[in-house]
C-alpha cells in the first residue's frame, strides 16, 4: 500500500539551526522540498538566504579529503575492504559506526572538524611527493621500454657496428607510412656532419618503425633541431648510459628498468603504510563532509526570516512521532514540528513510500521499476507479488525445478548472506519456487515424467502433455480475470483521483469489453443466449459513452485490451515448451547407451530447460503485469519518496543518498 503522507514544517530558532538540520539529517525520514510561505504570509516574511547556508570552507576540506583519498587509492572498494574489514561492502558506510572513527567525527563542530582535516597537511605533502615520484619513475620505465624495444627491433645491425668514443645516438619511432622520411633525415644529418654519421633502421612489429641516428656528439643540438617538428617519436637513452657500448646497452637498460621497477615497490609500500595509518579517519571525513555538504545545500532551500529557521518536507504519517522525539532528545523544545493543512490538489506533489507486509515488500522494486504511482491511486505491489510466482510456477510447473531452484537460492543465501541483490531476490525466488513444486504437483511432473517412471506420480489437474487445449483456455481465462481486473481498478484509481472524465471512459471500457467477452461465450454455448443479447446491447451503449468521452481512441482501447487478453496465451506456451524440453532430454538419455552417459546427457538438457525455462517465464511474466495489466490502472507521475539521510543514521543508506539529499 502507498504510505499516508504529511507536508510538515520544522521551525527551529536561527541560532539552532545547524544544529536542527543535522538531527533532521541524523533522523532520516525527511523529504526535503524547498520551503514555500504557507497562504496568507508574505514572501518578504521569509526571504532572505541563510548565512549558515554555505561554508566555503567545508568545499574546500572536502576537495582537500577527497584529492587525499584518491592520491591514496582508499575510494576503490578493495582498499576500502582492507582498511574497515570484509562487512565494508555489504554493511556501507554505517559499518563505521560502531567500527571507525565516523560516529565521533559527526558530533564534530565545524572548526574542530575542519582543524582534523588540517591536521592531515603533512600526510597529504607526503602522498603528493611519492605521487610525483612514482609519475616520474613511471615515465623513465616508459621510456627505458621504447628503447628496449627499439633495440631488440635494431640489435642485428647494431651488434656488428663498432664501439666509437665521441659518438652519440639517438633513437626515433615512427609509424611504417612515414618511411621515407628516414631518407630526408640521412641526407641532411650527412650535410650537417660532413658525412660522419650513420642512420639504421628496421621494421618494430608490423606498423612501426624505428631508427638509430650516429652521429658526433658535438653535433647533437643540432640533430634535436632536425628531428624537432617532425611526425617521430623520439626515445631519447637514459643520461647514465649515454655512451655506453651497444654490445652492453641491453643487459645494463634491464638493469636500469629493475631498479625503477624496485623504487616504484618501495613507494607503494609507502602508500601502503599511509593508508593502514590514516584510511579509516580520511574515509570517514570524506563521508562526514560529505553529510556536511548536502546539510548547506539543503539549507538553500529552508525559509529563513530574522529569527527562525523553517525547513518544508513530508513525511509517512507513522514516522512523524519518532521525527518529534528525534528533535526534542536533541534539542528539547526550542524546535517545533508544524503539519500544514493542505487541500487535495496540493497532495498530488506528496511523494510515494511503499509500506507492504514482509513478503510484499520484496516485490516493491520491481512494481515500481517502470513507473512509481501517483500519490492516491492505489499501489500495485501486492498485485505483483500474488500473480507473478503463479506464473512463473504455471509455466516452469515442475517438481524437481522446483527442489533445484530451492536448493541453489539457500546455497547462495547461505554464501552470500549480506549482499543486497541476493537479500532482494531471496524472497521472490522462494515464492517463485514453491509455486513451481506446487504447480508441478497438480500436474504430475518431476524432471519430466521421471516421477511417474520411479514412484507413479499422476497429475491431480491435467496433464500438460495431453490437455493442450484446456491448457490455452485456462492462460486466456487468467488474462480475462487479470485484464478485467485492471480496468476495474482503472475505474476505482480515476475515482480516488477525482478524474471524472477518465472515470467515465474507463467505466464505459470495462462494460465494453466485458459485454464482448460475455457475448463471446454465450456465441460458443458456455453461457445462456439471453445472456448473450443483453451483452450486446449493453456494449453498443458503453461504445457510445465511451466515444463520447474518450473519442475515437475508445474503439481502439477496447481492441487493445481484448489483444491484452490473447496475450496471456504465452504461459500456455512457454509451459508447453517446458515440458517438451524435459521430455525431450529424458527420451534422449535413454537412447544413449550406458546409464552413466544418458544420465549425463538428460543432465545437460535438463539444466538448460531450467535456465531457459526459469528466465523465459520470469520475463513474460513481469511483461504481462507491465504492459497488460498495469498500464489498465496504474497512475504514473508519482514522485518517490527519497528521506533526506545521513550515513549515521540510517545503515541502509551511502554516500550518494547522502550527497543526494532532496
Amino acid at each position: 500500500m502507498l504510505a499516508r503522507m504529511r507536508r510538515i514544517d520544522v521551525v527551529a530558532p536561527r541560532v539552532l539551526v545547524g544544529r536542527t538540520m543535522r538531527a533532521i539529517h541524523r533522523a532520516g525520514v525527511v523529504h526535503l522540498v524547498p520551503f514555500e510561505s504557507p497562504r496568507g504570509i508574505g514572501p518578504a516574511t521569509f526571504s532572505e538566504s541563510p548565512d549558515e547556508a554555505r561554508d566555503p570552507r567545508c568545499d574546500a576540506a572536502y576537495q582537500f579529503i577527497a584529492e587525499l583519498d584518491d592520491q591514496l587509492g582508499i575510494a576503490s572498494g578493495r582498499q576500502v575492504e582492507r582498511l574497515h574489514g570484509p562487512g565494508y561492502r555489504e554493511q556501507g558506510p554505517a559499518h563505521l559506526i560502531k567500527t571507525g572513527p565516523l560516529a565521533a567525527l559527526w558530533e564534530l563542530d565545524d572548526p574542530v572538524l575542519f582543524d582534523r582535516v588540517d591536521r592531515l597537511g603533512p600526510v597529504r605533502a607526503e602522498t603528493a611527493h611519492l605521487t610525483e615520484e612514482r609519475v616520474r619513475l613511471n615515465g623513465e620505465i616508459a621510456r627505458v621500454d621504447s628503447y628496449r624495444n627499439l633495440f631488440a627491433g635494431l640489435s642485428p645491425v647494431l651488434a656488428r657496428l663498432p664501439s666509437v668514443r665521441g659518438y652519440g645516438s639517438t633513437g626515433v619511432v615512427m609509424d611504417a607510412r612515414y618511411r621515407s622520411v628516414l631518407g630526408a633525415i640521412r641526407a641532411e644529418l650527412e650535410r650537417m656532419t660532413g658525412g660522419r654519421c650513420e642512420v639504421i633502421s628496421s621494421d618494430i612489429g608490423l606498423d612501426r618503425v624505428g631508427a638509430v641516428l650516429i652521429y658526433p656528439v658535438r653535433h647533437a643540438a643540432e640533430v634535436r633541431g632536425l628531428l624537432g617538428g617532425r611526425d617521430l617519436e623520439e626515445v631519447s637513452l637514459p643520461e647514465e648510459l649515454v655512451g655506453i657500448p651497444f654490445e652492453q646497452l641491453g643487459p645494463r637498460l634491464v638493469e636500469r628498468r629493475d631498479r625503477l621497477v624496485a623504487e616504484i615497490h618501495r613507494i607503494n609500500a609507502e602508500f601502503a603504510v599511509l593508508r593502514a595509518r590514516h584510511g579509516p579517519e580520511i574515509e570517514s571525513l570524506r563521508l562526514v563532509l560529505a553529510d556536511r555538504m548536502a546539510e548547506a545545500r539543503a539549507l538553500e532551500s529552508a525559509g529563513v526570516s530574522d529569527h527562525l529557521v523553517v525547513l518544508s518536507g513530508w513525511i509517512p504519517d507513522r514516522r512523524v512521532d519518532e521525527l518529534c522525539d528525534a528533535l526534542a532528545a536533541e534539542l528539547g523544545t526550542a524546535v517545533a514540528v508544524v503539519e500544514r493543512g493542505l487541500a487535495r490538489e496540493d497532495r498530488s506533489e506528496a511523494p510515494v513510500a511503499l509500506e507492504n507486509g514482509p513478503l510484499f515488500r520484496a516485490f516493491e522494486p520491481l512494481a515500481s521499476f517502470v513507473v512509481v504511482p501517483r500519490y492516491g491511486s492505489i499501489d500495485p505491489t501486492p498485485l505483483l507479488a500474488l500473480a507473478l510466482p503463479a506464473f512463473i510456477g504455471l509455466m516452469v510447473g515442475d517438481i524437481g525445478y522446483g527442489l533445484v531452484l530451492l536448493a541453489l537460492l539457500v546455497a547462495i543465501r547461505a554464501r552470500w548472506p549480506t549482499v543486497p541483490l541476493v537479500r532482494s531476490i531471496w524472497p521472490i525466488g522462494i515464492v517463485a519456487a514453491i509455486a513451481t513444486i506446487g504447480f508441478g504437483f497438480l500436474f504430475g511432473e518431476f524432471f519430466g515424467e521421471v516421477g511417474d517412471e520411479l514412484f507413479g506420480l499422476r497429475p491431480l489437474w491435467f496433464d500438460r502433455r495431453e490437455a493442450v487445449g484446456e491448457l490455452l483456455v485456462l492462460a486466456i481465462a487468467i488474462g480475462i480475470g487479470q485484464i478485467g481486473l485492471g480496468l476495474l481498478l482503472g475505474v476505482v484509481n480515476a475515482a480516488l483521483l477525482r478524474h471524472r472524465r477518465e472515470l467515465a471512459g474507463r467505466a464505459a471500457l470495462l462494460v465494453c469489453v466485458t459485454a464482448i467477452v460475455v457475448a463471446l461465450a454465450a456465441l460458443f454455448r458456455f453461457i445462456p443466449a439471453e445472456a448473450g443479447i443483453v451483452a450486446v446491447a449493453a456494449g453498443a451503449i458503453s461504445l457510445v459513452l465511451l466515444v463520447a468521452a474518450v473519442g475515437v481512441a475508445g474503439p481502439i482501447e477496447v481492441v487493445g485490451a481484448l489483444g491484452n487478453v490473447l496475450s496471456y496465451a504465452r504461459l500456455m506456451a512457454i509451459g508447453l515448451a517446458s515440458v517438451m524440453l524435459g521430455l525431450v532430454a529424458n527420451r534422449l538419455g535413454g537412447l544413449v547407451e550406458g546409464a552413466l552417459a544418458g544420465v549425463l546427457v538428460a543432465g545437460v538438457l535438463h539444466a538448460l530447460n531450467f535456465a531457459l525455462g526459469f528466465f523465459d517465464a520470469s520475463v513474460q511474466g513481469i511483461r504481462l503485469h507491465y504492459v497488460e495489466f498495469f498500464s489498465k490502472f496504474v497512475e504514473p507521475g508519482g514522485v518517490p519518496y527519497a528521506p533526506f539521510v545521513s550515513v549515521l543514521g540510517h545503515p541502509a543508506g551511502g554516500i550518494a543518498e547522502t550527497a543526494g539529499g532532496t
